[in-house]
């Protein structure tokens, strides 16, 4: 009950600075088989209020794409409100990760890309020809926002690709690099160590990728972490070994 209520508790938090930086949630059906949850001001919304309109199409638009594991809200929670003085923000959900979902089999970088560049196009955001936005990623959302820029490049339509950030991605990793990470975790692949099964594995996830990971963690907020961390296992470890070979494909 004390960890429910910890993580309950960070959730609303993050999920208040979230709606305090001027975001609303929102979702759309991509397709017949995907919809995609997503963070938006409403300015790029395409049933913005009267003051909305006003500031329609004068900032640039930046979209956020989080890691692998955690809600946006909890990723981007200390950078939404400076970034939203300046810039029209768009935070998608990815699939498989909280309220995105998809009957596709696809579970690739490259397929979550397509996913939200079909967003962009959708008639739920207001884009207007040739508008600028610049796509920023960290982690496994890097390895998104890569996809997410060419496709966009490449596909035309009412955006256009101004910067890019990848943020902690290895664009280049090979599979000697995953047999290095499991073997640092102690684990036989690399799918064990990034979607961890149980609360010893969480701690040792912890332990490799956070910087001064908690001395001390009390085992019901693990139990927590452990459930609100990701919606499926059985869709994630794909996620991880289609990155793989997507990556090997693009060299």
């Amino acid at each position: 009950a004390m960890g429910f209520g910890v993580v309950s508790l960070l959730n609303a938090v993050f999920r208040r600075a979230f709606t305090s930086a001027g975001l609303r949630p929102s979702s759309v059906a991509v397709d017949a088989d995907t919809t995609l949850h997503f963070w938006a001001h409403p300015s790029l919304l395409s049933s913005p209020d009267a003051e909305s309109k006003q500031q329609r199409g004068r900032r640039p638009v930046v979209v956020l794409i989080h890691g692998f594991g955690p809600d946006p809200t909890w990723q981007w929670a200390a950078q939404a409100g400076p970034l939203s003085k300046h810039f029209d923000l768009i935070v998608p959900t990815l699939l498989f990760f909280g309220a995105s979902t998809t009957r596709a089999p696809g579970r690739s970088d490259a397929f979550q890309a397509a996913a939200i560049a079909q967003l962009l196009a959708s008639d739920s955001l207001v884009g207007g020809e040739g508008r600028v936005v610049h796509v920023v990623g960290t982690s496994y959302g890097g390895l998104v926002a890569y996809h997410l820029a060419r496709a966009l490049q490449q596909g035309g339509g009412a955006w256009t690709v101004g910067k890019v950030a990848v943020c902690s991605s290895d664009l280049a990793k090979g599979p000697e690099d995953d047999r290095a990470l499991a073997a640092k975790g102690g684990v036989a692949d690399v799918t064990e160590l990034m979607v961890p099964a149980d609360t010893k594995a969480l701690r040792r996830l912890m332990d490799i990728c956070a910087h001064g990971p908690p001395k001390y963690l009390p085992e019901c907020l693990a139990r927590d972490l452990l459930r609100v961390r990701t919606n499926s296992h059985v869709t994630l470890r794909p996620c991880i070994r289609d990155t793989w070979v997507t990556l090997q494909l693009e060299r």
